[in-house]
């Protein structure tokens, strides 16, 4: 892979199982299910996928189980070119799963998750990837005192390699657990989720980029989806920019699109575009997914070259935005 053209995923890959249901089952009954598929799963592990889909150069930093799924996920990965040399894997570990019950009613999706005893990736396997080879690493938020030494080895490596230009980094806040508070100060692109900002009381965008910006670093630029809302921006300027949503015509599947908006908009970014620019494909991008089951149809769209006119529409840069430190 060419130097400095990389965007390295951290975080979990997992197996998840899916059962497509014509509704949501009522407690204590038996039905059978429409579709069941396995699928791999975890944000990172998306948003590596989505990158790939997009034409960017991903690669997966995470661990894996020497488990009898290892050569699904790893197969999978490939699939959608997916680079999985960092990943780290260990003997003797139970594969994380998650049972996932997609409701073709209301296209909602209910997760289930089981981590029985995989531990996360530490700063020491961190030490052993050259980082110069990537221009963008993006953490899932999680493992989070390993991801805050993490964080200041790429602050350390950007001070000493100012000359050839800084990694950026991002940061997704997801869910609702107060001790990811503390990596609100540490990236350069930090994604807020409605369900941490409803967490925090915040009741919109516009709240919660706010309150989030007052607690980031100075330049830095805080995105907030919303679901059917769309999303906000705001870098420390303090200007807001807003792109709606970009919904089918049915909604099929929503497992994902939050890590497809976020992966999306990292593509963007990381191509030279404005933030209202990276957003607005963001959600464009996140529409379609929700639109389709699982990431098979939109693969097929990239190698037919529907997803092509969309892509080259975000081809022109408007300037590089995001500014590493």
């Amino acid at each position: 892979m060419s130097s400095r053209q990389n965007i390295l995923c951290v975080g979990l890959c997992c197996l998840d199982i899916i059962s497509q249901v014509s509704k949501f089952p009522v407690e204590d009954t038996d039905q059978r299910c429409l579709d069941q598929r396995w699928q791999r799963g975890g944000n990172a592990a998306n948003n590596s996928t989505v990158l790939g889909l997009l034409g960017a150069k991903p690669a997966f930093f995470g661990t894996i189980a020497d488990s009898h799924e290892k050569r699904f996920l790893l197969e999978d990965f490939a699939k959608f070119d997916v680079n999985t040399d960092y990943a780290v894997v260990h003997e003797g570990c139970d594969c994380p799963a998650s049972c996932v019950i997609l409701s073709v009613a209301t296209g909602s999706r209910t997760i289930i998750h089981a981590n029985k005893n995989l531990p996360e990736v530490s700063v020491e396997d961190f030490d052993k990837i050259d980082l110069a080879a990537f221009k963008w690493i993006h953490f899932e938020g999680r493992n989070v005192s390993n991801v805050t030494k993490m964080i200041e080895r790429i602050r350390q490596y950007n001070r000493s390699h100012q000359d050839c230009g800084c990694i950026t980094i991002s940061v997704e806040i997801e869910k609702a657990k107060p001790e990811l508070e503390s990596l609100i100060p540490l990236p350069d692109v930090l994604f807020v989720s409605k369900d941490y900002a409803m967490f925090k009381g915040y009741s919109s965008m516009a709240e919660t980029v706010k309150e989030i910006q007052a607690q980031a670093i100075p330049g830095s630029l805080v995105i907030c989806p919303w679901g059917e809302d769309g999303a906000s921006a705001s870098n420390s300027v303090g200007k807001l920019v807003h792109s709606p949503a970009f919904p089918p015509l049915h909604v099929v599947d929503t497992l994902g699109a939050g890590d497809t908006f976020n992966a999306a908009t990292i593509f963007s970014l990381s191509n030279g575009h404005t933030p209202k620019e990276s957003i607005t494909f963001g959600c464009r991008i996140a529409g379609l997914k929700v639109g389709v089951t699982g990431w098979e149809p939109l693969r097929k769209m990239a190698k037919d070259g529907t997803l092509c006119p969309i892509v080259e529409n975000s081809s022109e840069r408007s300037g590089v935005v995001i500014k590493a430190t």
